[in-house]
């Protein structure tokens, strides 16, 4: 079992954001995800934005980066990282590092849930589409708003589909306020 807040994965990238380097653990994190196609050779080399697949959580970095180069103060972002049957709560620090930026994760909590096969990679995707918030996890729901992954499984009957919708990330407006207001302090 992993010790919370003991353990961290971090990475680097340049000024450019260019990732120059990951740490064992990061790899084995990515690894123990499924996302094996997650490696040094793959990763080192490449810019952060290769790897976040939507602009409003490119922005929202971007701004953070900008912050942390200007300041030189770190900035703190908790987030979620969840898995088909764990909530992992995590807080990333971003700082500056001998000229780079430094990405610091920590997992601060874990819960277990149902299992969600929303969040199984290996699960067939349908032509429908949810829109997810890349830091909480929250999804979007007409009419009723930002809810959690829990309640939209079983409100769209997920667990019961041979397929499920595929995923399309974005910042949830609160995040976006949130954060924001963060790296502009």
């Amino acid at each position: 079992m992993v010790s919370l807040g003991q353990k961290s994965y971090r990475y680097r990238l340049n000024e450019n954001d260019v990732i120059e380097s990951v740490d064992d653990r990061w790899l084995a994190f990515a690894r123990e995800n499924g996302a094996c196609r997650l490696n040094l050779a793959s990763v080192v080399g490449r810019p952060i934005w290769d790897f976040i697949a939507d602009a409003p959580t490119r922005t929202l970095y971007g701004e953070i980066h900008d912050y942390v180069r200007s300041t030189g103060k770190p900035t703190v972002v908790p987030f979620r990282c969840d898995s088909p049957t764990l909530k992992r709560y995590m807080e990333l620090t971003i700082s500056k590092f001998n000229g780079q930026l430094q990405y610091e994760s920590k997992l601060t909590r874990v819960s277990a849930h149902r299992r969600l096969s929303i969040y199984d990679r290996t699960k067939e995707r349908s032509d429908e589409s949810l829109t997810m918030c890349s830091m909480c996890k929250r999804s979007l729901i007409e009419p009723a708003g930002w809810q959690e992954m829990e309640d939209i499984s079983l409100r769209l009957r997920l667990h019961d589909r041979a397929n499920v919708p595929a995923l399309r990330y974005t910042v949830c407006p609160q995040c976006t306020t949130r954060f924001s207001a963060k790296s502009n302090r």
